[in-house]
């Protein structure tokens, strides 16, 4: 058999003194290594970026920890709630599942060369602690008065985890009193339009979308829904049509495709400010089995991603986000779990270049502490 010619003897040994002696950062474009340079020297020890070792001090993504508002520009937040789970539940846990696998991640760069950690100062706020008020309004109250004091007060972007869909009117009305109203770009199988005519109950995870826009802080004109599909979308469709919200089903998101449901989004939400909300059930069962209401033939992860990515290159004022409704403890695999927190990861990217740019300059992230690294 005839063999294939060998490389070129200047070729290889041209390889070989690179596999012997030249460092990949040799290669990396200059902000990408001073970022790796800035991460090793932090706090004289360094921040363990590339293995599962020593994160138990770092909060998601390995930000820091800290309540700190006054030197923070992004906040990632957990917001534990449950009562408003119909079927399955542990959505309490779903921030903390996820700020765990969010750092079994490698490294603190996107594959597209974002660098949020060099874009703006940004924190993890912890998991709000609301399980002494028993009450969902007394609960809803404390997580109000925390996004009212991070976003409101000190002008901090949100990234909030649920929860349950509850959650999402704490930031969001949060967002529009520092913003004005919102354009609302909603993933979910279902509706979330209830009002207190259907339900006498103020807060639930059916209400947070119709509270908002019965109080002015957002608008339903500037408002699309993607996914909605399942047994309850019938029941659940006249609030849309009172509202006169854009809605597609999932069967319509397939059928248009990400580029065109791009163009959707953007037709809709304009230029005023712009709020996601996300909720796992959007995703069909392959994706995400690991949330209250599970419904078969939903959106792909890399549909969510192509539709998002399209909206963020348009240049939408994005000022805030959530993600919601993942439940751990139907996960044993964490597949979804890692799913979810891919897509927080690239809206994270998205919401710290945003306020970066709305604050005019970069602000880099520092770290209190620093336990050691690991390096290319």
């Amino acid at each position: 058999m005839k063999k294939y010619p060998a490389i070129p003897e200047e070729r290889r040994k041209k390889y070989e003194h690179i596999f012997n002696n030249v460092s990949s950062a040799e290669s990396m474009p200059e902000d990408v290594v001073s970022h790796l340079v800035r991460m090793q020297e932090m706090a004289g020890a360094g921040i363990e970026m590339l293995s599962d070792l020593n994160k138990d001090y770092l909060g998601a993504f390995m930000a820091p920890f800290s309540r700190d508002l006054e030197t923070a520009d992004l906040a990632i937040i957990g917001a534990p709630f449950e009562k408003s789970a119909p079927m399955n539940a542990s959505q309490r846990y779903g921030a903390s599942g996820l700020r765990d696998l969010s750092k079994r991640t490698m490294g603190t760069i996107s594959d597209e060369m974002d660098i949020p950690f060099d874009q703006c100062r940004i924190i993890d706020y912890g998991t709000v602690d609301t399980y002494g008020q028993f009450d969902l309004k007394d609960e809803m109250q404390v997580l109000i008065n925390h996004m009212q004091k991070i976003v409101v007060e000190n002008g901090i972007t949100p990234l909030t985890w649920g929860g349950d869909h509850t959650i999402s009117y704490a930031p969001a009305k949060a967002c529009a009193d520092r913003h004005g109203p919102l354009s609302i770009i909603h993933f979910d199988a279902h509706f979330d339009l209830v009002t207190l005519a259907d339900f006498a109950y103020p807060y639930t995870s059916g209400t947070w979308l119709s509270r908002l826009f019965a109080e002015g802080a957002a608008d339903p004109e500037r408002t699309i829904q993607m996914g909605i599909r399942g047994n309850m979308a019938s029941l659940c469709m006249g609030g849309s049509k009172s509202f006169g919200t854009t809605f597609y089903t999932a069967d319509e998101v397939w059928d248009l495709g990400a580029q065109a449901m791009a163009e959707k989004v953007l037709q809709i939400v304009g230029d005023g400010p712009v709020y996601i909300s996300f909720d796992a059930d959007c995703l069909d069962p392959i994706y995400n089995s690991s949330s209250s209401a599970v419904e078969p033939f939903g959106l792909t992860t890399r549909q969510v991603y192509d539709i998002l990515r399209t909206v963020r290159k348009a240049g939408v004022n994005l000022v805030g986000a959530d993600l919601v409704e993942y439940a751990p403890l139907l996960d044993p695999t964490k597949k979804d779990g890692y799913n979810l927190v891919g897509l927080s990861w690239k809206i994270l990217c998205w919401l710290a270049a945003e306020t970066a740019r709305r604050n005019g300059e970069k602000r880099q992230t520092e770290w209190a502490q620093a336990f050691g690294y690991a390096s290319l």
